[in-house]
């Protein structure tokens, strides 16, 4: 690299005869991880090399065999990315406009990189990426699991860094690691960007939600395509979904990178997974054109309704109470949130509808708005939807949370936040279920302090939760 650093990579090079001009080529980016280096992309630059492309796997400094310190998704990354490709390009028996960027997660903010930063660059696949450092630090007011877990299990920042994020998060300090990670964002690029760009995401993406793709793919003026899958982060377990969502990539490359009138751009932008299966369909937009939003109110008497309860001044606690006062957030960082339900008490409250009378599919982002009173400056609002069949099963549609650390006491304060955005069918005869509670450590950090807020569910204070339904046609 420029500063000397070497970096470890792998060239794998079509058999049969050079096209006129040099290959079509796909650079691809690794994530990060335990184990974080080119190994992990070697297999797909060998399958892609079958299918006439070269390409180029290499680990990003200080990761696998490569020199280096890290630097995670900063500067210096951008700066050996474009040593990379320049070096792909004028070392390599490679057509200098037919080269792309493919990876995931930690790839994936390389390949929008790649996008913003590099002009010989012809499309970038991105999958499974934030587009918001700082949302993925500290999101609705609270410390994520997955940023803390990483950044202090994995040191996926500078050692500097990764201390001074740490000491912030004990003091309090949240704004400063939203400030440190921030720059870095690739939604701040998104103006730079001018290749054509396909965005594959998960729905059930726990540290990064695919709310950010959605808006990512809406800001993007550029040739387009969206996947969302039914996996997480690393993936998804469907065979089927994986072998469709790996066609789609080929045959995207196929067209930007050899030309291939395949058929790729026709039909719809969006490609989804409804939950909780793996059937997928198609739509020009999240939420599609002919979506509404349907209002569902919390009532007094635990159901969820259409109208709001006509009684007055209706309400319930939520409290947070901790059982262990020796255990904090150190202890939470230090073990992974292993500690919590021993050391703070969670309570739920759930409202429930009746029965749907059809089949509807909830396409895009349920929004919660909460009315409500906290005794203290300090509140954490989680919430979750919920399917829940005739049996009383229940599986999980979507959820999210929300915190505030300078509440007014005793003031009213409506609390209002989006969920993960999701495509979900909802069989005839089920229910939907809200739970709302005090902490949930799947996604963030709890708050150690004790607090108690009513939440209102009356004519005055109509809580309530915003569903987008699209119509299900047969």
């Amino acid at each position: 690299m420029n500063d000397g650093v070497r970096l470890d990579a792998s060239v794998c090079t079509p058999d049969g005869k050079q096209p006129d001009g040099g290959w079509p080529a796909v650079i691809i980016c690794h994530g990060h991880g335990d184990a974080g280096s080119k190994v992990s992309s070697l297999p797909r630059g060998r399958r892609l090399a079958g299918r006439g492309y070269v390409t180029v796997s290499y680990s990003v400094r200080g990761q696998g065999a490569s020199e280096g310190l890290v630097f995670h998704m900063g500067a210096r990354e951008l700066f050996d990315l474009q040593d990379v490709v320049a070096w792909t390009l004028n070392e390599h028996p490679v057509h200098p406009d037919k080269l792309g960027v493919v990876g995931s997660s930690q790839g994936g903010w390389h390949s929008y990189m790649a996008a913003a930063h590099c002009p010989q660059v012809a499309t970038v696949v991105p999958e499974n990426v934030f587009t918001h450092f700082d949302e993925f630090a500290v999101h609705n007011g609270c410390l994520t699991k997955w940023f803390l877990t990483r950044t202090m299990r994995r040191r996926i920042l500078t050692a500097g860094l990764q201390e001074m994020a740490r000491q912030w998060a004990l003091s309090g300090d949240w704004h400063r690691i939203r400030e440190a990670v921030n720059a870095t964002s690739p939604i701040h690029f998104v103006g730079r960007i001018t290749c054509p760009v396909f965005i594959l995401h998960g729905w059930h993406d726990v540290g990064m939600p695919p709310n950010e793709a959605l808006e990512m793919f809406s800001r993007l003026n550029v040739p387009k395509k969206l996947y969302l899958g039914g996996g997480g982060h690393d993936g998804q377990d469907d065979p089927d979904a994986q072998k469709l969502r790996e066609g789609l990539v080929d045959r995207w490359l196929d067209y930007w990178l050899k030309g291939e009138d395949n058929g790729i751009m026709d039909g719809p932008a969006i490609t989804y997974t409804q939950r909780p299966g793996w059937e997928h369909a198609q739509t020009d937009s999240i939420p599609a054109s002919e979506s509404e939003m349907k209002t569902f109110y919390l009532r007094a008497d635990g159901t969820l309704g259409e109208t709001a309860s006509d009684g007055p001044d209706t309400h319930t606690n939520i409290n947070n109470v901790p059982i262990d006062p020796q255990y904090g957030l150190a202890g939470a960082i230090a073990d992974d949130l292993e500690g919590v339900p021993a050391a703070l008490r969670r309570e739920v409250v759930r409202f429930t509808t009746e029965p749907l009378s059809e089949e509807t599919e909830i396409l895009g982002t349920c929004r919660f708005v909460f009315h409500t009173m906290p005794n203290r400056p300090i509140l954490q609002v989680n919430a979750a939807l919920f399917d829940v069949s005739p049996d009383g099963a229940e599986i999980l549609i979507t959820r999210s949370q929300w915190g505030t650390r300078s509440a007014k006491p005793g003031r009213h304060l409506t609390v209002a936040f989006d969920a993960r955005a999701i495509g979900y069918k909802v069989a005839a005869g089920h229910r939907l279920r809200l739970e709302v509670s005090n902490y949930d450590t799947e996604y963030a950090y709890p708050y150690f302090e004790p607090f108690c807020a009513r939440l209102y569910h009356d004519n005055a204070h109509p809580s309530s939760i915003d569903i987008p339904v699209r119509p299900i046609t047969v």
